[in-house]
């Protein structure tokens, strides 16, 4: 027995799976499942942080993307919840770890917290499980 795939998602022109806030993130929620090759982040804020949700599969593909929510944030404390990504490739670890290195060399802090699966393995592989926060 086959089964078919799901049907593709319709979005809107330009749309890249990047929400910031005040953006519309109406045709897709955190809450969805996400398979590995399409990657979606919300920022939002909680309390002194900013809390940086991604879900999906982070790798080369939707890195300037990643780079570009990091770049826009101006807060020093940033949280990043990775309980809800499936996939992370070195393009995505060197982003993770560059706007970390950013926020700590102006006295900010970023922690990374939610890895499980193939995305703490991924950490682990690449000695740098220290980072992770849980």
């Amino acid at each position: 027995m086959s089964v078919a795939p799901p049907p593709a998602r319709q979005t809107s022109p330009g749309h890249r799976g990047v929400f910031a806030p005040g953006s519309d993130a109406s045709d897709c929620s955190l809450d969805e499942p996400l398979s590995w090759d399409h990657f979606a982040v919300e920022v939002v804020r909680t309390g002194p942080a900013v809390v940086v949700r991604c879900r999906g599969g982070l790798d080369f593909a939707y890195t300037d993307q990643l780079r570009d929510v990091f770049a826009a944030i101006t807060d020093r404390d940033v949280v990043v919840d990775l309980r809800r990504l499936t996939f992370v490739d070195s393009t995505g670890l060197s982003v993770l770890l560059s706007a970390r290195r950013a926020l700590l060399d102006v006295g900010g802090s970023m922690s990374i917290r939610g890895a499980s699966g193939l995305v703490r393995r991924v950490f682990e592989a690449a000695e740098l499980a220290d980072v992770l926060e849980d």
